[in-house]
């Protein structure tokens, strides 16, 4: 035996690109058997129905494996913001990857994280000047309500615990996160959720019908909605 070993297996020695071509039957038989989708109706993908599968974006637009083009409304999900197939970001990104991949904020820094976290306070109003950073937005939302409880420890009131938050809000799918989250039939499936989260009606005025409001107009709803925020402090107790 020489000792050596034979380097694993790439997705490039694979023949995978991103730039393609890409095989679109090989795709959806992979897809079929591998790839645990969010939100998806997998029974539907079992049975043979086609997912459509995306393989390149521009600025607001996307394609899939079909050459069809789409609006990505959602915008990725909410985390392509500035677009898609932007190069200046690929370039800086692959930099950042080659100098530093990753390191955790443990008691360590690195620069970028330093400075970017400076340029974010210069724009934040007031005394807010400090910045933590987390992976995506249900993770913010978590660790928002995990500061607040901290908070109120510190400050010898553990009770403080309730969240307030609107029907209809979607604040993620981590296990407090999904707490505060008003919509019901997402929750459903993993209760008991972590407690302390507490609904109003929801404060978007096309919604004032379905929220149960039948006043006059828009003015009206917006005082009936605080109303109810009111109602709930002081049904839940102003210092829980």
């Amino acid at each position: 035996m020489t000792g050596q070993h034979s380097a694993p297996p790439t997705l490039a020695s694979r023949g995978y690109s991103p730039s393609g071509p890409f095989d679109n039957d090989d795709l959806q038989r992979k897809s079929r058997d591998h790839l645990w989708m969010h939100f998806a109706r997998h029974g539907a993908n079992q049975a043979g129905a086609p997912v459509p599968i995306m393989v390149r974006g521009e600025g607001h637009r996307v394609w899939d494996s079909h050459g069809r083009e789409y609006i990505d409304g959602l915008a990725g999900l909410f985390v392509v913001a500035a677009g898609h197939g932007r190069r200046r970001l690929a370039e800086i990104g692959a930099q950042q990857a080659e100098s530093l991949a990753f390191f955790p904020l443990w008691s360590y820094a690195h620069p970028a994280a330093i400075e970017l976290a400076a340029r974010l306070a210069d724009y934040a109003p007031g005394d807010l000047n400090r910045v933590f950073f987390s992976s995506g937005g249900g993770e913010a939302v978590e660790t928002a309500f995990k500061l607040a409880k901290q908070y109120w420890k510190l400050q010898g009131k553990p009770g403080k615990h309730k969240v307030i938050s609107r029907a209809i809000a979607y604040h993620g799918t981590p296990q407090g996160a999904l707490a505060i989250t008003g919509i019901p039939a997402m929750k459903a499936p993993f209760e008991p959720l972590t407690p302390g989260g507490f609904r109003v009606p929801n404060t978007n005025w096309y919604r004032a019908g379905e929220m149960g409001f039948t006043g006059p107009d828009e003015a009206a709803f917006g005082i009936w909605a605080a109303e109810r925020i009111r109602e709930a402090i002081l049904f839940e107790g102003p210092e829980t």
